[in-house]
Order: C-alpha cells, then sequence, then structure tokens
C-alpha cells in the first residue's frame, strides 16, 4: 500500500469516526484485552487509526 493510499485511509476512518461520534480511546473491554494479551506473552499496541476502527466495529453492533 502507498503512503497516500494508508493517508487516505486514516482521513476515512477519521471522518467516520467523527460523524458517529466514536471516541478513539480503548474501552474497558479494549483495555483488558491488552491485559490478557500481555499476560500470554504477546504484544500488541494499536495507533490511534486501528484503536478508531475498533471502537467503529463495536459501535456497528
Amino acid at each position: 500500500m502507498t503512503q497516500t493510499t494508508a493517508v487516505s485511509v486514516a482521513s476515512q476512518v477519521r471522518k467516520l469516526s467523527k460523524e458517529h461520534m466514536v471516541p478513539a480511546d480503548p474501552d474497558g473491554m479494549s483495555r483488558m484485552a491488552v491485559l490478557i494479551t500481555r499476560m500470554a506473552g504477546d504484544v500488541v499496541e494499536l495507533d490511534g487509526v486501528e484503536q478508531l476502527l475498533v471502537n467503529l466495529k463495536k459501535k456497528a453492533f
């Protein structure tokens, strides 16, 4: 994926989250998932756009 495409996708994700009033902050379930993942010996760090995608998905259902 080119840098231009990545910027475009990130812009669209931010736009969607703003339209649907979805915050970028991780909720309690996301924080718990990070802790469980760390306890299993893995490290997963979501950037802001990835967290927005998670939150948008949660709001969809």
